[in-house]
């Protein structure tokens, strides 16, 4: 693969496309391409398909979105030739994988290590974060947490988080990711549909991403204590849309902001939009009043 002599100007966020460098550490603080991000991976083992080794050693939790293209470094070849097929499979956006030797010291234009991560928090919580209150005012539930990407941010900004979700593996990713970060949170397996294993808090802050289950929405103002947030953002109808999920589990025409009456609370934003794998979905974020 060619280098164009301006890649380390061009590679990362300037492209909008991520760099994961999957050297090892000592290689990586020697020099990297700007905005790369350090996660080594070893060779696979002889009795370990490359497969069993990638889904291992590189989940997609640490990964950004899928829609997001990624540009992989890896120090030889042939093994890190099938990562690029790999990752694809996963269903990411194109893949590029570039071995070290093709990188000249020009191009490794940074150095030392870096604390810089692919994965995302929900950008409906990170472009609405200015309404959070802080982390003294109480802890905070992630309500169907899947990975954690949520709960994790915010541990990572001091608040005491809970995450509870049914599926076993997406509570293991959640504390893979926190571990790595070096932040704690309390993950718990919990089926929201009995709203009797939910905790009842009273809550500083709540999550509710991508899931809908009316019940548990109506119950959200009541959860919270006074001058409490709800971060809530899910699936909505929208004209000509018939994907997924099924039209059950999407919201109707102004039923979010229909469980946050304004007599008792205040609505700090509201949209209708899409999310970026193009599904419509409403966000809400809404404040219990004292």
């Amino acid at each position: 693969m060619d280098l164009t002599p301006n890649l380390c100007s061009m590679a990362g966020d300037d492209a909008g496309e991520r760099v994961l460098d999957i050297r090892p550490a000592a290689e990586f603080e020697a020099g990297h391409l700007p905005g790369a991000v350090s996660h080594p991976v070893s060779a696979p083992s002889p009795n370990t398909t490359a497969t069993e080794h990638f889904e291992r050693e590189l989940p997609s939790i640490f990964l950004p979105p899928r829609e997001v293209p990624l540009l992989v470094v890896g120090s030889s070849f042939p093994w890190i030739a099938e990562l690029g097929p790999h990752l694809q499979g996963r269903g990411r956006a194109p893949v590029r994988v570039l071995a070290s030797d093709k990188l000249t010291p020009e191009t490794l234009c940074e150095k030392g290590p870096s604390s810089a991560h692919l994965w995302s928090a929900p950008p409906w919580l990170v472009d609405h974060a200015g309404f959070l209150p802080p982390p003294a005012a109480g802890p905070v539930l992630d309500l169907a947490c899947g990975s954690g990407r949520a709960a994790v941010w915010l541990a990572a900004r001091g608040y005491q988080v809970t995450g509870l979700d049914w599926q076993p593996e997406a509570l293991v990713f959640g504390r893979q990711l926190a571990a790595r970060q070096g932040v704690e949170v309390s993950w718990q397996r919990a089926d929201l549909r009995d709203l009797k294993t939910i905790p009842a808090g009273p809550w500083s802050v709540l999550l509710n991403f991508r899931y809908l289950q009316r019940d548990l929405l109506a119950q959200l103002e009541a959860m919270l204590r006074p001058g409490g947030v709800a971060y809530v953002r899910t699936f909505r109808q929208a004209p000509g849309y018939d994907g997924h999920p099924h039209a059950r589990h999407r919201l109707v025409a102004d039923e979010l902001s229909a469980n946050f009456p304004r007599g008792r609370c205040d609505v700090l934003a509201y949209e209708k939009s899409h999310d970026p794998d193009g599904r419509p979905a409403a966000g809400i974020v809404a404040r219990r009043r004292s």
